[in-house]
């Protein structure tokens, strides 16, 4: 569990969701409130903060988390390999200057924006991805083929 992402679903329990398919839809639906029996259910369980929050998407980590804690903030070895003007020139997909500008944004803790986060997120991503499946991709015999 230390390296992954364990997928629990309650609510596609087939006894569930058999009992939600005989609700009236006034008890699935309040106005703009989802899950509104269940959140009357849970009144007295679950802290009110919690019940009446808005819903959260999970979102990939702030770029912040790919750079040392450290007072210079210097991306961490892999990053500063990936986002390297040397690299993001040889495998092409990312203007090299734009990226370095981003880079620095987020060193000095000025990419404070969803928008920032998510691009040097997905930029680090696309280079991992690069890297892995392009730069170094293993031809591999199918399992079970010798």
């Amino acid at each position: 569990m230390a390296h992954a992402v364990e997928g629990r679903f309650p609510f596609l329990d087939h006894r569930v969701v058999a009992f939600g398919s005989r609700l009236p839809s006034r008890l699935k639906l309040r106005v703009l409130v989802e899950k509104y029996l269940l959140k009357r259910a849970a009144a007295g369980l679950v802290p009110d903060a919690v019940r009446a929050r808005a819903k959260q998407p999970y979102r990939a980590p702030d770029g912040a988390a790919f750079f040392e804690p450290s007072d210079d903030r210097k991306p961490l070895p892999y990053v500063a390999e990936l986002l390297s003007p040397e690299r993001l020139a040889r495998d092409g997909l990312f203007e090299p200057k734009a990226v370095q500008r981003l880079v620095a944004k987020v060193r000095s803790g000025q990419a404070i924006g969803i928008r920032d986060n998510m691009a040097i997120v997905g930029i680090l991503s696309t280079q991992i991805l690069v890297d892995r499946f392009v730069n170094h991709f293993e031809q591999r015999a199918p399992c079970g083929v010798d």
